[in-house]
């Protein structure tokens, strides 16, 4: 399990680095057009792109919270049980809860190959939409690999390393 977890460490390090750079770049795109804005000047498009690097930036931090634990659980509930009872909580919450992330990148997955088919492009821009949904069905699949990872070893009580 821990050449596993190693391997996964590895990807959702650099799942996060694009991630972080696909925020910088929607955080410079929106500077750019509000000072241009202020200024008179419109670029077309910019609501385009600011659309597709939304999809990185928010389905790589879904993976990356993933592997932090910085998702949503109820700590108030699993400080009242025992440590072997909590592990089993939080680790059959979280498989649980992977079931509700395979239903997505199903639809994610039949999503991308009907719109592929029919070769999707952005208004205006005319750019290719087929990347940025197979990176999000791939950041899901991370993320999904990443909860099974972490409900088996909060059930099987190992400390994951980070």
């Amino acid at each position: 399990m821990r050449q596993v977890e190693k391997v996964l460490g590895w990807a959702i390090r650099a799942t996060a680095a694009l991630g972080v750079v696909a925020l910088l770049a929607l955080t410079t795109l929106t500077v750019v057009t509000v000072v241009f804005r202020g200024i008179g000047i419109a670029f077309p498009g910019t609501y385009v792109l600011a659309e597709l690097l939304l999809i990185p930036a928010v389905s790589c931090a879904l993976a990356f919270a993933a592997w932090e634990g910085t998702h949503t659980k109820v700590d108030l509930l699993i400080q009242n049980f025992s440590a072997r009872g909590a592990g089993w909580s939080q680790g059959l919450m979280l498989l649980a809860g992977t079931g509700f992330w395979i239903f997505v990148a199903y639809a994610g997955i039949e999503e991308a190959l009907r719109r592929g088919k029919q070769g999707e492009v952005t208004p205006i821009l005319d750019i290719s939409v087929a990347p940025f949904r197979w990176l999000m069905v791939a950041a899901i699949c991370l993320t999904i690999a990443v909860c099974l990872l972490r409900g088996l070893q909060s059930i099987l009580q190992q400390e994951p390393r980070k």
